[in-house]
């Protein structure tokens, strides 16, 4: 008998399973796009219904990881407190089971059917395509859980398999140790729990390697969290990922001196041995959620008071808002890379644009330098913000999401061509100083009204762009004629403040680069603010 065939046609089922995982979890991300922040304004609002929808969302995303990864966006956004949020991540591992006691049903003929639904769906139009993709993709995990599991029964006549589960039943701790290593190489609980119900289909699996199984399958679906959690500058995400993986080993070390008499619970619960897979995952989900969820609000305390959060403000070349984990769900990658968007536009503010009369008054080069520095950052940001957002792009997206992700590409361009034009100004500024012209009160007071209407114009942009509401993007438009207006008027009597033509002396030379310097000033506070406007068009769906 050789061994290659079934092994071919269980990685295949494998591969199936994780595939119609993925599927699953796009499909129904886009099918729910924009509901789920209402679904969560309602939940919040209720003590322990943040359970419900940790439960419901690892079910749909069909991954705790990526519960875990909303959570720390709400977080983040203010939309929940840590202590709701510790109650998700307890929740997210019910939410696992929920779904393997779904696979532990016979039905693959109707999971055929299903597939069948799904493409029907696809071709009938925009509507209901991304429910097809969730049905296509449900399908596709039972006809991969079904060659997986025809692919276990030859394997009962190998001896190397069979010793290694023997050993597996002897060594709980080994076991464990088997399935958080198979955990973290295959990136999903899910799918180490469906391997090992595809051989307890056929017996494969001994009942006393059952439940060391599950505890590693749980404490491995941790690590790859814990990991990203650890490396990312969010505080939040930090100790969310510390309490979830605190959770899962402070239960195991409970439980572990019971195993016994847990395992004599589990089989009370059912005589089907693939079932029983699927039950001692949801019995320590049940056990963990009993135990912890009445103390979420001490354990939060704790993790703020020992993983603080620093008082600082974003330095530079970081992002303050956008984490790569976020990508598993677009929906949360496209918000956080709007934020980064809005906070880029509050730094070029505060950095650039308030730095500017400082700039022009100070008799050196030192304040104009420290703008034309933050200039190299703005382009940074740019890069960096751009191909997240690509990356974003190509993971399949609604509609909707698309356009939002083309709006964030627009803005950002334009922050950074504003970010040149400011860089331009202080180019002006360095040239004058370098020909010894002294830019005094009332040169800058000549110019001082354009430069108030620009900035508090961008203000307002401001705030639409965090609100994205278009009726303040409206009142940032309107503003544009007026300083227009005012652009001209004071170009106007720079102009004509030049000298008369006739013998060229120092003082008149002197007055006609001073002159023309703040006509480029005023025209360059004018760009500024055509790029204000664009960005507010943006806003409006008009650009």
């Amino acid at each position: 008998m050789t061994f290659i065939g079934p092994l071919l046609m269980f990685l295949g089922g494998l591969g199936l399973f994780m595939y119609g995982v993925q599927t699953t979890s796009d499909g129904l991300q886009k099918f729910a796009a924009g509901r789920m922040k209402k679904i969560l304004g309602f939940m919040t609002k209720h003590t322990y219904l943040e359970v419900f929808f940790g439960i419901a969302a690892t079910v749909a995303f069909q991954s705790s990881t990526a519960t875990t990864v909303l959570v720390v966006e709400f977080v983040n956004a203010g939309m929940m407190n840590l202590a709701q949020a510790l109650g998700m991540v307890l929740s997210s591992a019910v939410g696992t089971s929920v779904a393997l006691q779904l696979l532990a049903f016979k039905i693959l003929n109707i999971a055929l059917a299903l597939i069948f639904i799904g493409v029907v769906l696809q071709l009938t139009g925009k509507r209901w395509r991304h429910l097809g993709q969730a049905l296509i993709g449900f399908g596709v995990i039972y006809v991969g859980m079904a060659n997986m599991s025809a692919a276990s029964a030859p394997l009962l006549g190998f001896p190397q398999v069979s010793n290694l589960l023997v050993q597996l039943a002897a060594y709980p701790l080994l076991a464990m140790l088997v399935a958080l290593v198979l955990n973290v190489l295959i990136q999903g609980s899910a799918a180490v729990l469906a391997i090992m119900m595809s051989m307890a289909a056929h017996h494969l699996l001994p009942f006393a390697a059952v439940v060391p199984l599950v505890l590693g399958a749980h404490a491995g679906g941790t690590i790859l969290t814990l990991l990203s959690g650890l490396t990312t500058q969010k505080m939040d995400a930090k100790r969310v990922a510390v309490a979830n993986t605190a959770y899962k080993i402070v239960g195991i070390i409970i439980v572990f001196p019971f195993l016994p008499q847990f395992d004599r619970l589990v089989q009370w619960t059912t005589t089907d041995v693939q079932r029983q897979v699927a039950n001692a995952y949801l019995i320590f989900a049940l056990f963990m959620l009993v135990v912890f969820l009445p103390f979420n609000g001490w354990i939060a305390k704790a993790l703020v008071r020992f993983l603080p959060g620093r008082n600082r403000g974003v330095p530079s070349r970081e992002f303050a808002f956008i984490d790569e984990a976020s990508l598993e769900l677009p929906a949360v990658a496209i918000k956080q890379s709007l934020q980064e968007v809005a906070g880029l536009g509050e730094r070029i503010r505060e950095k650039m644009l308030d730095k500017l009369p400082q700039a022009f008054l100070a008799g050196n080069d030192e304040p104009a330098n420290h703008i034309g520095r933050f200039e190299i950052d703005v382009d940074w940001y740019y890069r960096h913000i751009t191909r997240f957002l690509t990356t974003v792009s190509q993971k399949g997206l609604a509609d909707e999401q698309t356009e939002q992700i083309v709006n964030a590409q627009i803005i950002v361009k334009e922050f950074e061509y504003l970010g040149d034009t400011l860089m331009a100004l202080v180019q002006q500024i360095h040239k004058i100083h370098r020909e010894g012209i002294d830019l005094k009160q009332r040169d800058w007071e000549s110019i001082a009204p354009l430069y108030a209407k620009v900035a508090a114009n961008f203000a307002r942009l401001l705030e639409a762009l965090r609100a994205w509401d278009e009726d303040k993007a409206g009142a940032v438009i309107r503003e544009h004629p007026d300083i227009l207006r005012l652009q001209r008027s004071i170009q106007f009597s720079a102009l004509a403040g030049l000298p008369a033509p006739g013998p060229e002396t120092v003082g008149a030379k002197e007055l006609e680069k001073l002159r023309y310097f703040l006509v480029d000033a005023v025209n360059l506070f004018y760009n500024v603010d055509e790029h204000v406007v664009n960005i507010a068009q943006v806003i409006m769906g008009i650009a």
